[in-house]
Formats: C-alpha cells, sequence, structure tokens
C-alpha cells in the first residue's frame, strides 16, 4: 500500500518550479516526452500562464530509446512500524519494502513486494557481510549512520547487492502517516477475495487502545485505520506472504482512487495532504516531470513479489526454513527471483519481442549451450519470449537471422552479448501470417556462453 506515497511524490507537480526553468532544462527532465506545442503546466497554478516553447522532436534526447533519460525509475518505497517510545532511529522496523518502477517509454508502473523475512546477504558498513532478514537491513544503516536517510541508503546497497535492482530514490513512513493519506482519499472501496479475508482479530496499531476487527470476503468501504489494519494482517495461513497480497490490494484500490479522484490534477492539495507524513530524498527539480509521467501511466499498476506460491509448475519461488539467526526466515530461489525480475525489468524496446535459439552444434554439448544460452537471455538480460526449436544442420559460426526489421537493434546487441560478430547478422523475409520469431540464433561450433 506504501506504492500509492510514491505517486503522491510523483504528483506533486509545479509548486515550486519555475515555467522557464524546466523550458530550458527539458531533456532531462521529462522522462520519456516528446516536449511540443501547447504543454501547459497543470494543476491549480495553469491559468494565466503561457504554453512553453515549441521545440523540435529531434532536439530532444528523450526521443531517443537509448537515452539515457529513458531508462527506469526506482523508487523504494519503506513503511516502517514507529511504536510508542521508539525514539531511537535504529529501533524502527521496515515491515513493508517496496520497489516502485515506472518505465518512461511505455508509461507501465509497476510495484515488487520483497518479504521482509526473506534471507539476503548484509553489506555491512564496516566491510564484512553475513547472512540475516532483509527487513534488519534499513536499521543496520541507521546505526551506522544516525540518520533515516543513511538507513535508506544501507537497504538501497542490499538491494543492489542481493537482486540487482538499481535505486534512484526513496521514500520513507509509518502507518499513521499511511492511515492519513487513505483519509485524504476519503477511505477506499474495496474487493476482498475470500482467500485474504480477515476473521476476528484483536488489532492494536500501538497508537490507541486494542480493539476487534474483521475483514470478510466482499466489497466493503474501508477508511484509513481500518485500510492499514487490513495490509497488516499476517494470521493468516502463509503470514506474511498473505500481508503482502493484501498490502497490494489496498494500495491498486487507492492508486485507482487516486486517479479516479483525479487527484494529480491538483498538486497543491497533494502536497498539502501529504508534506508532513513522508521522508524521502526525490529532489524538487524533479517533482514537475514525474508529476506528469505518472498521469501518464493512467493508473496502470503491475504488481509482483519475489514470494508467490505458483511460480513453475505449481511449485513457489521460495522455502520456508528455520535459521540460526532465530525463527523462521523465507528463502528465495534464486532460478524464481531471476525470472521474476526478469518478467517485470524487460527492457521496454524489447518488451514484445521473440527470439528462437537453433541447435546447429548437435549432441549433448549442443543441447547443453543452448539451454544454457536461453537461461542467460531470459534471466541475464530479460528478453520476455525465448524457446528452443532444437537440431539444424551444423554450422561452424553463431550466427544470428533477424526476420522482423524492428528488432535488428536488439540483433546488434545480442551479438555484443554474445561476442558474435556483427558480420554475423543476418536478414531474411518473414512470410506472411507466418509464426517464425523476429530473431533467431543458430548456435555454431564454438560457441561459448557469456559467464
Amino acid at each position: 500500500m506504501f506504492f500509492t506515497v510514491s505517486l503522491f511524490v510523483f504528483g506533486i507537480c509545479s509548486i515550486w518550479s519555475s515555467t522557464v526553468l524546466l523550458a530550458k532544462i527539458y531533456p532531462a527532465l521529462f522522462p520519456g516526452r516528446e516536449l511540443a506545442s501547447d504543454i501547459r503546466p497543470i494543476g491549480a497554478i495553469s491559468s494565466g500562464i503561457g504554453s512553453l516553447p515549441v521545440v523540435s522532436a529531434a532536439q530532444l534526447p528523450s526521443t531517443n530509446v537509448e537515452s539515457a533519460f529513458n531508462r527506469r525509475i526506482n523508487v523504494l518505497v519503506m513503511g516502517v512500524d514507529k511504536r510508542p517510545g521508539d525514539q531511537d532511529l535504529d529501533r524502527y522496523r521496515t515491515d513493508t519494502i517496496m520497489v516502485a518502477t515506472v518505465d518512461p517509454l511505455t508509461k507501465q508502473a509497476s510495484i515488487l513486494s520483497i518479504p521482509r523475512d526473506a534471507l539476503i546477504t548484509i553489506h555491512h558498513p564496516g566491510g564484512f557481510t553475513y547472512e540475516d532478514k532483509i527487513n534488519s537491513s534499513y536499521g543496520i544503516g541507521v546505526e551506522a549512520g544516525k540518520s533515516f536517510s543513511a538507513g535508506a541508503k544501507q537497504l538501497e546497497a542490499d538491494i543492489k547487492a542481493n537482486f540487482a535492482i538499481d535505486i534512484d530514490y526513496w521514500v520513507l513512513l509509518d502507518f499513521k502517516g499511511v492511515e492519513k493519506l487513505i483519509n485524504v482519499l476519503g477511505g477506499i472501496e474495496i474487493d476482498i477475495p475470500p482467500d485474504l479475508a480477515v476473521p476476528d482479530w484483536w488489532y492494536s496499531d500501538e497508537g490507541s487502545p486494542a480493539r476487534w476487527v474483521s475483514y470478510p470476503a466482499g466489497k466493503q468501504h474501508l477508511d484509513g485505520y481500518n485500510a492499514v489494519a487490513f495490509g497488516r494482517n499476517r494470521e493468516t495461513l502463509r503470514g506474511d506472504l498473505d500481508r503482502v497480497r493484501r498490502q497490494q490490494l489496498v494500495l491498486q484500490t487507492a492508486v485507482n482512487k487516486v486517479f479516479g479522484q483525479k487527484l494529480l490534477d491538483d498538486p497543491v492539495g497533494l502536497y498539502n495532504a501529504y508534506v508532513n507524513v513522508i521522508k524521502t530524498d526525490l529532489p524538487q527539480s524533479r517533482v514537475l516531470p514525474f508529476g506528469l509521467l505518472a498521469k501518464e501511466t493512467g493508473g496502470n499498476l503491475a504488481s509482483y513479489s519475489l514470494a508467490i506460491e505458483d511460480w513453475k509448475n505449481g511449485q513457489p519461488s521460495y522455502t520456508y526454513a528455520q535459521h540460526q539467526i532465530g525463527g523462521a526466515v523465507v528463502i528465495l530461489k534464486p532460478e524464481a527471483v531471476q525470472d521474476i525480475l526478469a518478467t517485470m525489468f524487460t527492457k521496454s524496446t524489447y518488451a514484445r519481442s521473440s527470439v528462437e535459439i537453433q541447435d546447429g552444434i548437435g549432441g549433448n554439448e549442443g543441447e547443453e549451450k543452448s539451454n544454457a544460452l536461453g537461461r542467460y537471455l531470459h534471466f541475464t538480460k530479460a528478453l520476455p519470449t525465448v524457446n528452443a526449436s532444437g537440431v539444424v544442420a551444423p554450422q561452424n559460426e553463431t550466427t544470428i537471422t533477424v526476420y522482423n526489421q524492428d528488432w535488428m537493434n536488439m540483433a546488434e546487441d545480442i551479438a555484443k552479448w554474445l561476442n558474435v560478430p556483427i558480420t554475423n547478422i543476418r536478414t531474411a523475409s518473414k512470410p506472411p501470417g507466418s509464426a517464425l520469431p523476429d530473431v533467431v540464433i543458430t548456435v555454431g561450433k564454438g560457441f561459448k556462453v557469456p559467464g
């Protein structure tokens, strides 16, 4: 549910920024946009301000899909369990850890939940490493650096080291902040599926007396207090993993309401609603472009989790185990993590491509290398559709055949990844109605899978 706050952060549009200054530095400020005529500031201050200058698309680095300004924007969203009496910063617990990502080209927003009990390698500021739950990372950073920022940077570093996700900005808030934001929306109308229903539960938010709450299956209205309570429950069969699903349900419902009420059209009201309840390192210079980008997503939000029940052939992406650090931990399966991240972070320009691998070696060697290449392209390079088609006539060199000229850039990228000469790229016509893939890689003798 904390991703809602990231959208709020994106949504503070033009309250501080100078329109003239923005017009001058638009290439770096407007990810994925083509600044053209009649683009005006949005929100309450738009009246009386003229259009930004007309700019030729050829002048915009953002029109180039390879531009650095078009790379994904990743925001670490942390929900901390701050309780009465917790005066020391390092006593705050990150009960919710999410990575929000927006692709400036496709305008697709996604959210990744990382289970708080996931076992990872902690890279301690003191220069040593050890295993612990990921929810300990933030506190370790705070203890070393004595600041919220130090805690966030520590968690950023551990996410980078364990999952290869680069974090651009972070957002931090506690449950009371979430409660306030949900109330600003007027509560949410949520449809609870039977497997996420919560029976009678003696609940306390540690800031008010405990009381009985219940959240049966079906449609119901939840105010901030009850939305937070529902999202925090983990007393069902799958514990924290069900809590992740409840939080994602709350956040998607809240995001829908944000867009339904067109709150991103009122940046001042949005800013006033949340300014005192979050902490973030998002600079003011990025506020306007992120607000525009958030609007362009249309509220379309894809939800992912590193711990899912049905990852492959009915098998989960994790196991539970008792660990020497104390209690049960979530052990994430490396191949499953790679698969989930590859699906979520597919390069936008290759999102609809298809690649086929042919075995031009034969025997066990050819089969092993073809399968390994498929795993490399899918898991490491995040190509969405990679299939092996079997053995073909033997050939000495590895070749790449492009059947769809739109994917020539991808073929060239693949050649670089595989150390295949560009001269080994061929083109061929795809017959009308053919099911041929966009790119075919034929593995030849002597081929070595990268890594």
